[in-house]
């Protein structure tokens, strides 16, 4: 399969498309044939080597979301039917035509979305839901002020802020 490669750590001269082995599923995993992924800041950290690779992560194969098709399904997993329409956050390997990762970390992409929209939904939506509605705990008549809603979490943030269940709108500072 054909995988963009962060050679070493530096700007986007570093960067190469090689060949690599398609990834096999293990025990509770699906593999995706990738068909949009998104660049975000984390990425552009991590290729100039500034940003942690989570362990058993490829360290050279940058990609931190992907949208998909389910191609094939480890030992065990029962989530998924082949052709599935998936999406996700990943440690590495977004940006590669394969990737495998748990069933439980994937996401149904909606018949009617295109995969570009899918593959830059998650980092910056899963990113502003968990601040604002686990951490936060943001409730009913709260007010929030979104520091820089021009960045990718900030818009995301702003959009769901006022769609969290049937709880109606909250108050919005912008800055």
């Amino acid at each position: 399969m054909k995988a963009v490669i962060n050679t070493r750590p530096g700007g986007a001269e570093v960067l190469e498309v090689q060949e690599r082995p398609k990834p096999e599923p293990g025990v509770g995993q699906i593999r995706v044939r990738v068909r949009a992924s998104a660049l975000n800041r984390a990425d552009l950290i991590r290729r100039e080597g500034n940003y942690p690779i989570p362990p058993g992560v490829p360290a050279d194969m940058p990609g931190m979301e992907y949208a998909g098709e389910v191609d094939a399904l480890g030992a065990a997993a029962s989530m998924w039917k082949i052709g599935d329409r998936v999406m996700g956050i990943i440690g590495g390997a977004g940006h590669a035509e394969y990737l495998c990762v748990h069933e439980r970390e994937a996401m149904p992409v909606p018949r009617a979305m295109s995969w570009e929209d899918a593959g830059a939904i998650p980092e910056v939506f899963l990113t502003a839901y968990d601040a604002l509605f686990n951490r936060l705990a943001l409730d009913t008549g709260e007010t929030v002020l979104i520091h820089a809603v021009g960045s990718g979490v900030g818009t995301a943030g702003l959009q769901i802020r006022p769609r969290r269940g049937s709880h109606g709108d909250w108050d919005c500072t912008l800055a």
